[in-house]
This record gives C-alpha cells, sequence and structure tokens, in this order.
C-alpha cells in the first residue's frame, strides 16, 4: 500500500520518553483512519499510550481526537488502527495541524521503530461532497 509522507504522524524512529512527533497540517472537516506500528520494545515495564491530537487555531491548543489501547513488553511489532475525525481549522486558518502524543513510562522503556499515519477515508456523502475533499487534499500534497 502506497502511503502519503506528507500526512506521516511518527517518522521510524524510536521513542524513548514522553512528548509528541512534529504535527502535519491538514485541511481538516474528514474521517481519517490512523495506523500505529511498533517494532520491538525493550525496558523494564514499559508502556505507552499513544494519542491523536488536533489543533484548529495554528497550533496553540491541541485537543484528543483519538486514542490507541495501552501498550506493553508484550505489544512487539503491533500493528493498530483507529478512526478518527479531523475538524475544520478555526475561523481565520487555513489548516488543522495533527499530531501524535505520547505517554512513555517504565524503566529505561524503548518502542522501536514507531512509525504512523494519517489516511483520509472517503465518504459515501454526495459525489460533490468527494470532489471537494479530492481537491482539498490534492492542495496539501
Amino acid at each position: 500500500m502506497v502511503k502519503d509522507v506528507n500526512l506521516r504522524l511518527a517518522n521510524a524512529a524510536d521513542i524513548t520518553a514522553t512528548g509528541q512527533q512534529t504535527a502535519v497540517d491538514t485541511e481538516g472537516g474528514f474521517r481519517a483512519d490512523v495506523s500505529l506500528q511498533t517494532a520491538a520494545i525493550t525496558g523494564t515495564t514499559p508502556t505507552a499510550r499513544f494519542q491523536v491530537e488536533a489543533s484548529i487555531d495554528g497550533g496553540s491548543t491541541y485537543f484528543h481526537i483519538g486514542e490507541f489501547p495501552l501498550l506493553d513488553g508484550a505489544d512487539d511489532d503491533i500493528r493498530i488502527m483507529r478512526s478518527v475525525y479531523v475538524p475544520k481549522p478555526a475561523s481565520g486558518q487555513t489548516v488543522t495541524k495533527v499530531r501524535l502524543a505520547y505517554v512513555i513510562t517504565g524503566t529505561t522503556p524503548v518502542y522501536n521503530d514507531v512509525t504512523a499515519y494519517l489516511e483520509p477515508m472517503l465518504s459515501l456523502a454526495a459525489k460533490e461532497t468527494d470532489v471537494d475533499l479530492a481537491e482539498g487534499l490534492a492542495k496539501l500534497t
């Protein structure tokens, strides 16, 4: 499957501490699947909570739009997906920012090769709605 690297929320890097990835800019106003994949998980009692956050005000305030189940050391080589709704930007803004945030606990935890993508879904709405979505996504790429 071809992935749009412009909507990559996490970039195949090791995650060892609580934080967040750089946000991606989207048009907003669409449903999407967020996929998350990890390789080996090491450390003593490692746990991780991965959340999808959005900002409609240009990146000043982020709020929770989706979440994955708590992952621990037994979840090596996992790939999971969740559906989210990406809201339209606030008045005066041109994009909605979306990012992956995470809370990591344990002793020397390492979540290897974490990758995540935001994959917009086409709807069963009127054809004009999907045309607008397709044109908006084309402008972002």
